[in-house]
């Protein structure tokens, strides 16, 4: 495969992803309510969903085009980081031992992970090589942590993981330990940069695998509920951002590029 394929795909399964999770804003008129707990007694809280949602939709259209990918990767960073700055930071810190305070936050920097990477892909010319680097090296080290963080609360949690297993699935408690040892070696590899483009390739295909055999028979049963919808965008947003990081990542020598 060719860099092209990577980057391409992942472009449009994180693009697409985060213009869905606008349209859910507008739809239901509410923040999603798994990824985005704002209180419901902000002043001015319905202006900022939908404020939030049309800067999300905006931002999702600009990132599925090569002209304006640029500035939508750029919007989409600068909505996650007021989310995490205003919303999960404030959180976490007040609520360190609350483990459903933990799962959106490190969601939502994944989220942020991902812009700064296809920033800094789309982001050209050769006044701007130093700017690209950061930018990619930034967005990965972020996703390294945030992979490093659902290891364990997936080691944490395990009986809940496997709560959520399908019944076809056999042997349900080898496949949770298995995300564990997955997502752990992820993140592993881009810390040592050690065979990225190939740990970055099978963790975008598992998080494919779980939007195809978790989340989509999720949203077949019920069209209705927000967090199925919710849940189906976020991994395909996750397996959007492991192929950029593989698109990003220099293959082997004796490999074709």
């Amino acid at each position: 495969m060719r860099y092209n394929f990577y980057l391409t795909t992942g472009r449009i399964f994180f693009g697409v992803s985060i213009l869905a999770i606008g349209i859910i804003h507008l739809a239901t008129a509410n923040f999603p309510t798994g990824l985005l707990p704002v209180s419901g007694s902000l002043p001015g809280r319905n202006l900022f969903v939908y404020a939030s949602g049309i800067a999300m939709i905006i931002s999702g259209i600009l990132m599925l085009t090569k002209k304006y990918a640029w500035p939508g990767a750029l919007l989409a960073q600068g909505i996650f980081l007021l989310f995490l700055l205003f919303l999960h930071i404030p959180k976490l810190i007040t609520h360190l031992n609350v483990s459903s305070e933990w799962t959106p936050a490190f969601e939502v920097f994944m989220l942020f992970s991902g812009a700064l990477i296809l920033g800094g892909i789309v982001l050209t010319g050769d006044r701007h090589e130093n700017a690209r680097h950061k930018l990619i090296a930034t967005g990965k080290y972020c996703f390294a942590i945030s992979l490093f963080v659902f290891a364990v609360l997936h080691f944490l949690f395990t009986k809940f993981v496997v709560s959520i297993i399908p019944g076809w699935i056999p042997w349900p408690l080898f496949w949770a330990y298995f995300a564990v040892a997955a997502f752990f070696a992820a993140s592993l590899s881009i810390f040592i940069q050690k065979r990225v483009r190939l740990s970055a390739t099978l963790l975008s295909l598992m998080f494919f695998l779980w939007v195809c055999m978790l989340h989509v028979p999720e949203l077949i049963a019920d069209i209705h509920i927000e967090t199925s919808w919710t849940n189906l965008f976020v991994p395909l947003a996750m397996s959007g951002i492991g192929l950029l990081i593989a698109g990003t990542a220099k293959p082997p020598l004796n490999l074709p590029g």
